[in-house]
């Protein structure tokens, strides 16, 4: 049987390792959109060179005051304008691409490691489900037990009806919930199978060790795309302060004419030209406006950085609860583990009913499967943690 290994690290190369877990179409889409945004760089980081541009005519004069029909004229012209200095603007748009394609590729791998928590997310809820469905199995065993206990008590008048028909209705709401779990198990299945082609069985997970407070600020996966648009948006303020500049031009260009009457002509000139706006009434707002989105996502990446520490500390609080879960459940198996040793001893010798000692063993195997269930829940709130951050290799 095939099996695929979530790793513990998160990287670009883990990732792009990671995506073969999914979906074929999944997997291409997300390839091509790696492709797009390397793709837009490349054109981005040339945009300040000048284009080649080729123009031609061809034409006939009339002179219709006289009725005289002039000579066929041809054209053939290459141009070509070039921004040599823009008092820093050009370096910045070349800046402003390599920082936008930074952007992109940190908000394209948090897409995928989003996918790959989605997949380990549903992997442990099927997990759990299936846990939950063999607890299930126990307390529906109790049920029918009290069921029975309930009736011979009722057809020895020791109870009334009220009490046998609550044993029922608790037997019948056991069940639906066994029908209840069934079911989410059969959804959790479907909602994995969009991701990938793998089934639950086939893919090995791994636990993820603890993240600590200091990892989980600075290498927070939003907090890491948030300081990117922070650089992204302050070289677009140095650059827009750079189009109010000198900016030096070259223009360059070469004809050729043709007219049937006279000799062709082949033309050309090199021109340098500078320019500098001296008045532009929306300036001081537009640069102000700049600046200040500068400024506004600086604190947007603090106030999220509060967010953080706080959402940090519930999830620490959750899984310390866990933790604690964990030894009261562990020391009701010790206390059901004394109480099947007790009644064995008194079952032996006919001082008990057998079914005490088979509700107590199956209250004790629930107990277990809550133990287990309890570790899975633990696990969910580490996903919290690990798959926000990005772990240095």
């Amino acid at each position: 049987m095939r099996r695929v290994v979530i790793l513990p690290f998160l990287c670009s190369l883990m990732f792009a390792n990671e995506l073969d877990l999914l979906q074929e179409d999944k997997k291409e889409l997300r390839k091509i959109d790696k492709e797009i945004i390397e793709k837009k760089y490349e054109s981005s980081k040339d945009e300040w060179i000048g284009k080649i541009n080729l123009n031609s005519s061809l034409g006939k004069d009339h002179d219709f005051t006289y009725d005289k029909t002039g000579d066929m004229s041809r054209s053939l012209g290459l141009s070509f304008s070039q921004s040599i200095f823009e008092s820093g603007g050009i370096e910045y748009s070349i800046e402003y691409a390599r920082k936008q394609l930074q952007s992109d590729l940190i908000a394209w791998e948090n897409q995928n490691i989003a996918l790959i928590q989605a997949i380990y997310e549903t992997l442990l809820a099927i997990k759990k489900l299936k846990l939950q469905i063999e607890q299930s199995d126990y307390s529906l065993k109790n049920k029918d037990i009290e069921l029975i206990l309930n009736r011979i008590q009722y057809e020895a008048g020791r109870v009334d009806i009220t009490e046998l028909n609550n044993a029922i209705m608790s037997k019948n709401n056991q069940q639906k919930e066994n029908i209840s779990l069934k079911n989410s198990l059969k959804e959790k299945e479907y909602e994995l199978s969009k991701y990938t082609s793998l089934k639950s069985n086939q893919i090995e997970i791994i636990d993820f060790e603890v993240v600590d407070k200091e990892k989980f600020l600075k290498d927070n996966l939003n907090i890491r795309y948030e300081n990117s648009k922070v650089e992204l948006l302050d070289t677009s303020y140095k650059q827009l302060k750079s189009t109010y500049l000198p900016k030096v031009t070259l223009n360059t260009n070469a004809n050729y004419r043709n007219n049937q009457n006279e000799d062709d002509r082949q033309t050309g000139a090199v021109t340098l030209n500078m320019s500098m706006p001296i008045f532009d009434i929306t300036k001081d707002s537009k640069i102000e406006k700049s600046k200040l989105e500068v400024l506004k996502q600086k604190v947007n990446v603090k106030d999220m950085q509060n967010e953080l520490e706080y959402e940090y500390e519930q999830i620490l609080t959750q899984i310390n609860s866990y933790d604690e879960y964990e030894k009261t459940i562990s020391e009701n198996l010790k206390l059901y583990e004394d109480l099947i040793t007790a009644n064995q001893s008194s079952n032996a010798a006919g001082m008990s009913a057998d079914y005490d000692l088979e509700i107590l063993q199956n209250t004790q195997k629930i107990n277990q499967y809550d133990l287990q269930i309890n570790d899975i829940n633990r696990k969910l709130q580490y996903t919290k943690l690990y798959f926000k951050t990005k772990a240095n290799i």
